[in-house]
């Protein structure tokens, strides 16, 4: 480790030593993070577009700099390494991710839960709340993203317990017509090109952007391959009538390694994949299609009506040791906000109140498979041989309803008080087709939620924000249909209910001039029913309730400009997680969240057209284990052997990143050029951790060792 930290001293001195030398005529550098005055900063992830000093919440705002200066434009771990609170565990190297907010969602059997997430505006959640993915997301599409960290259940529902991530992609250019491609290249088998139009003719706006990318993976099995197409229209008729509409194809296909116990990891290496992994030619498929409109429609000076509408069909795969499932679905949806502004200056009231509706039909079928141990590695093959054995033939409806007020008190533009109310209903039925299997059932969950808060605006050096507020999470559907009861053959999980969470957080942000922004906050977390794997069989994992947690946190960030050539920002999250009930878990550290989690990147521009980048990401360790008792050591089995002892705490880790970007321009054409080193000391980690219940091995996914990465941008 002393030798990373020398050589990292050494090359912050040299960039130092450069900076004394730099010419005063360059330009300033962008900040990672463009929050640089709260005055001008709006954000619409609070479902009104507020400005950044008048909510009472955590927020972090990614755009531009931080954006163009991922290694490889899909991963979303990139997107997020300066948002303290927030961590992705990325199991394939592609676009396949789990995202963990303040420790919540962290058992989740795929996708993440208690995150609301939009796409200009459209949710990616199912009607419970849940996200299976961010396949819809092409991230060189993208013109910015908002975390809004905190219960936002009263403004989003269900699925929103931990926050929300607001996510907008570009609009055309202002003139006629401007485009761009991207070109990335690197380690294990990666590339990924890009192309986008758009351009402004009368009152239309247009943007058409289409990518595709693959590569082989770190471990074996491990391919991954994915298209996205999206385009955007925005038409303004008049000064009051904005009408939006969007579309956006997605597929994505991705081998599935899985984890491996810790004797497999020892002597097989960390590429290693799954003993089931080949011979069932285990993998995801998802097709996605989605079609939206959105009319925002000014009634008048002081009132405004804003409508959205989509329809989303998928179609999904899944092959495993478990079987081949087909789950394909379609889900339409409907938003009404109606929005007022009264008052004075002096004393101004903004009202919102709103719907939300959704549903989701979902048709699964699952079918028996064959143990191949002929089969080889077939990268993209889609093969699987099936049995003629029918596991599950079912039909699972979801619906949900919400309506939403939030009120808005603005007093002396000083004080800010912001009172949020929801009622959410999520209705689940499912008919089983399957005559031997358990009869069809429905469960239905509806709760009231709320949050205040309030923001004072003490002076720009110090912006003072706090509230509270409950939430609550459904079962997502694989927690319903893998049914404990039924050896996990259909059915409902009818041992399962919502956790039920309530939340302060109390913080401060502010600004030095441009030469510095931070921000503080401190929150704590009170859950009951908190969600677990209640056993895992030879087949599937199965859910239930374990109790009550407390979590407690800080999180800081803290960005730095002190001379124009240099930047540097730092993100930092201290979480003190563990459960407070019942007797057998008490005081045991809620599973995958690390104590300590620090990103810190410093970037200097020379040279006027060199930017080089320098970050480092480090955690301390994690446990794997909710089972008492194995929570400290566990055994692991093979064939009725033991074949190791371990200790159910996984090491922490720190990585070192390093690019460097050369901005350039020839006639008309303009754009960058970047080189990425990822990991540069080559350190090996787990990425992503799961737990088995009982005296067996728990599942390590290794991360990807060095790697190194190219790029082109292209813009004309």
């Amino acid at each position: 480790m002393k030798y990373k930290q020398l050589t990292l001293l050494f090359l912050f001195l040299l960039l130092s030593t450069l900076s004394r030398s730099q010419k005063t005529n360059n330009k300033p550098s962008e900040k990672a993070d463009t929050i640089k005055n709260l005055n001008e900063v709006v954000i619409s992830a609070s479902r009104l577009k507020t400005p950044l000093k008048e909510i009472p919440a955590t927020i972090s705002l990614i755009t531009g700099n931080q954006l163009n200066s991922m290694n490889k434009s899909i991963n979303a771990e990139d997107i997020f390494r300066l948002v303290p609170g927030v961590k992705i565990e990325n199991g394939t190297g592609g676009s396949r991710v789990h995202v963990y907010m303040r420790g919540q969602g962290v058992l989740t059997e795929s996708g993440f839960r208690g995150i609301g997430v939009m796409v200009d505006g459209i949710t990616i959640n199912n009607p419970g709340g849940f996200a299976p993915d961010l396949y819809d997301i092409d991230w060189e599409s993208v013109k910015s993203v908002e975390v809004l960290k905190g219960l936002a259940a009263s403004m989003y529902g269900a699925g929103s317990t931990a926050g929300v991530i607001n996510i907008t992609t570009n609009d055309g250019s202002e003139m006629p017509f401007k485009g761009s491609v991207y070109l990335s290249a690197g380690s294990y088998g990666f590339w990924k090109t890009q192309a986008q139009v758009g351009g402004t003719k009368g009152d239309v706006n247009y943007r058409i952007s289409y990518s595709h990318m693959q590569g082989n993976g770190y471990r074996e099995h491990q391919a991954f391959m994915g298209d996205n197409f999206s385009e955007k229209l925005n038409w303004r008729p008049n000064s009051r009538i904005k009408l939006t509409q969007l579309l956006n194809y997605s597929s994505y296909f991705n081998q599935n390694s899985e984890g491996i116990s810790y004797y497999r990891y020892l002597n097989f290496g960390p590429r290693a994949a799954n003993t089931d992994a080949v011979p069932f030619n285990e993998f995801h498929k998802t097709q996605r299609l989605t079609g939206a409109s959105i009319l925002n429609f000014d009634l008048g000076q002081n009132q405004n009506i804003l409508l959205k509408s989509f329809f989303r069909l998928n179609n999904y795969r899944e092959t495993s040791n478990n079987g081949d499932d087909y789950k394909p679905f379609i889900s339409p949806g409907f938003s009404a906000q109606y929005n007022r502004n009264d008052g004075t200056e002096m004393l101004l009231n903004h009202l919102s109140i709103g719907t939300d509706i959704q549903s989701q039909t979902m048709t699964e079928h699952m079918f028996g498979g064959i143990h191949d141990l002929s089969r080889t590695d077939t990268h993209f093959g889609e093969s699987y041989i099936d049995t003629e054995e029918l596991k599950i033939n079912q039909i699972i409806l979801q619906r949900s309803f919400g309506i939403y007020l939030i009120d808005k008190l603005d007093i002396a533009k000083k004080l800010y008080a912001t009172l949020n109310l929801r009622y959410d209903n999520v209705y689940n039925n499912l008919e089983n087709k399957k005559p031997d299997s358990k009869s069809s059932d429905n469960r239905s969950f509806d709760k009231p939620t709320f949050r205040l808060g309030l923001a004072y605006d003490l002076a720009k050096v110090a912006n003072i924000y706090a509230s509270f507020g409950t939430g609550y999470l459904v079962p997502t559907g694989d927690e319903l249909l893998n049914n404990y009861d039924n050896g996990g053959e259909g059915g409902f999980n009818t041992g399962i209910k919502p956790s039920t969470v309530q939340q302060m957080e109390f913080g401060v942000r502010g600004e030095l001039g441009k030469m510095l922004y931070y921000n503080l906050t401190a929150f704590n977390i009170n859950a009951k029913d908190e969600f677990y794997r209640l056993a895992s069989g030879s087949q599937t994992a199965y859910f239930g309730n374990i109790g009550e947690s407390k979590r407690t946190g800080l999180e800081a960030y803290i960005s730095a400009n002190p001379i124009d050539p240099f930047n540097l920002s730092v993100a930092y999250t201290y979480s003190n997680f563990k459960y407070t009930s019942p007797g057998t878990v008490k005081d045991q550290t809620i599973p995958q969240c690390p104590e300590h989690m620090l990103t810190a990147e410093a970037s200097y521009k020379f040279l006027r057209h060199f930017t080089l980048t320098l970050n480092t990401e480090l955690q301390s360790k994690w446990c794997i284990q909710t089972d008492s008792a194995i929570y400290n050591n566990y055994i692991e089995v093979t064939q009725d052997t033991i074949v190791n002892t371990r200790s159910s705490w996984v090491d922490g880790y720190s990585l070192f990143n390093a690019s460097l970007k050369y901005d350039w321009k020839i006639g008309t054409l303009y754009g960058d050029l970047s080189l990425f080193a990822k990991n540069f000391f080559d350190e090996h980690y787990f990425g992503f951790t799961e737990p088995n219940s009982g005296p067996d091995y728990n599942s390590y996914q290794p991360a990807a060792g060095r790697e190194f990465f190219v790029s082109l941008r292209v813009r004309f």
